[in-house]
């Protein structure tokens, strides 16, 4: 049932992104903005942008790993499904919602957490709703692009210092 409704609401955002695209009067947000570089710097940041999610998911995957077994709420592994377009849209919430619950509950457990309060919920979820934001017609797409990225960076930044934390002796 849990994969039917990630299914549904995948499909939902999908053909919310590309409705813009069939009426001509329309323009996307974000997708506006990168469609004017060319289909040669189209493909460069696709190229940049598949790297930066995959050291992303890299350092998702090591943070899930750092987690004792018994605290995880996900494999480490499953943080890959960030590249599994359109299903992500909807995944990332719940890989984002996962790792929060895995660090809380590892926080419990391990001393070298007792200084973390936040556990990257609000970055996590807030990158994860930007992202979708994005697709909303003229300006108000390009901001919620932008500011997804900064919040996706914020997180990024607060797992690797999650790692480092895990890592020391």
């Amino acid at each position: 049932m849990n994969k039917i409704i990630k299914l549904s609401l995948s499909i939902i955002i999908l053909l919310c992104a590309i409705l813009p695209y069939l009426t001509a009067s329309d323009k996307s947000g974000a997708l506006e903005t990168i469609s004017s570089i060319g289909v040669a710097g189209i493909a460069i940041l696709i190229a940049i942008f598949f790297l930066a999610i995959a050291f992303y998911c890299k350092a998702l995957q090591k943070c899930l790993t750092l987690i004792a077994p018994q605290n995880r709420k996900a494999t480490p592994k499953s943080v890959w499904y960030m590249f599994l377009m359109p299903f992500n849209f909807i995944e990332d919430f719940f890989i984002m919602i996962n790792i929060s619950n895995s660090l809380e509950e590892e926080a419990k457990h391990n001393n070298k957490l007792s200084s973390i309060k936040d556990f990257g919920m609000i970055t996590g979820i807030g990158w994860s709703i930007a992202q979708i934001l994005s697709f909303v017609p003229n300006i108000a797409g390009q901001i919620a692009g932008a500011f997804g990225i900064v919040l996706w960076i914020i997180h990024w930044r607060f797992i690797i210092k999650i790692n480092k934390l895990l890592i020391t002796n």
